[in-house]
């Protein structure tokens, strides 16, 4: 979730909840105000942690698109490199001022030259503590509620109208802090090849309500790998029976749902279906052919997976996650590549997008 969008959510509720005497129409225009001018609604110490990092965040990523053209790779990693130091003592200040600021502690870690398993020990470490936070001293915050959150606890019988799960999530800094890291542990996981991991960090993320992802692209992916044909359908079904047409519809366009089905049946030796799942996800999902057989570079997730800003996007998302996968199967790429439509797909999507 980007941190203009939760920042500024955060701000405007503290700054209704101070002034309840304001008019419908002076609501609005404080919601339409805050994401202007987050500065001028920070007005303690956290809230102007939360503005530093959203102002650190969001020039660390315009650096990093800026350097995309660079053509030498070994500038490109220089320049990148100097990009992270820079990022990560930022960052560092930001969250040795204040703890609660999650993200730039979260994107800090991410940021350091350590191995997997020394940034999954730190990770695990802080979801423990920002789990602890939660439970202590957010009001509301529930692990028995569906989507975490209480709203009669979080009321405490003051009369106030309550939030609902979806408007308190989208607007607690320190709840998407903990999905944000949840969701870097999920995708760690699979890239080291811890899958039911990976899974049940994954359906954690999905259970909160307000908060945009695509976590069940982990589990398709995870349970792909493992195999585990009755678990991948079954949660195929489990969307569809909680979201209802709305998930049927998105399973059929979603690139993690058809490369991990297509993947899952390769790998169960069912090529014949497996050539019909392969020839779906490359005629639903612009460039999934193309990325499929031509890996290409993603910028780090800084924390979690970026919004998409090209229609292709997903699929290529979905093909980076799925890249450890594909390697340990080292036939699967060959064998795309020869069924009917594939190449074709690929270079068709290449010639016309200028790769």
């Amino acid at each position: 979730m980007e941190p203009r969008a939760y920042v500024s959510a955060y701000l405007e509720r503290a700054y209704l909840a101070a002034h309840p005497e304001l008019t419908a129409a002076a609501r609005e225009l404080v919601h339409e105000d805050v994401p202007q001018r987050l500065e001028k609604y920070a007005t303690d110490a956290h809230a102007q942690a939360l503005v530093a990092y959203t102002d650190a965040h969001e020039r660390l990523m315009r650096e990093l698109d800026a350097i995309e053209d660079i053509p030498e790779d070994e500038e490109f990693e220089r320049k990148r490199g100097q990009l992270f130091d820079e990022a990560r003592l930022a960052l560092f200040k930001i969250a040795e001022t204040d703890r609660l600021c999650v993200d730039a502690e979260l994107v800090g870690l991410l940021l350091s030259d350590i191995s997997v398993d020394a940034c999954l020990s730190e990770l695990m470490k802080l979801e423990q503590r920002v789990h602890d936070q939660l439970v202590s001293n957010v009001a509301g915050f529930s692990d028995d509620a569906p989507h975490f959150f209480d709203a009669e606890r979080a009321a405490g019988g003051a009369g106030t109208a309550p939030l609902t799960a979806a408007a308190w999530t989208a607007s607690e800094p320190t709840m998407i802090g903990w999905l944000h890291t949840l969701e870097a542990l999920a995708q760690l996981c699979l890239a080291s090849a811890r899958y039911r991991a990976a899974e049940r960090y994954a359906r954690l993320v999905l259970r909160a309500a307000g908060y945009p992802s695509h976590a069940e692209g982990t589990v398709f992916l995870a349970l792909a790998r493992l195999e585990d044909e009755d678990g991948f359908f079954a949660f195929a079904h489990e969307l569809e029976a909680e979201r209802g047409e709305q998930a049927a519809t998105a399973l059929d366009d979603s690139p993690w749902f058809l490369l991990g089905r297509t993947l899952l049946l390769y790998k169960l030796g069912r090529r014949k279906p497996a050539k019909r799942a392969l020839r779906d996800f490359a005629a639903r999902c612009e460039g999934g052919a193309f990325f499929l057989l031509n890996p290409t570079y993603m910028a780090p997730y800084l924390p979690v997976r970026p919004q998409p800003r090209k229609r292709w996007d997903l699929a290529h998302e979905a093909v980076w996650e799925a890249d450890g996968i594909i390697v340990d199967t080292p036939d699967f790429v060959p064998w795309a590549e020869s069924v009917e439509g594939v190449y074709d797909a690929s270079e068709h999507f290449a010639n016309r997008n200028g790769f």
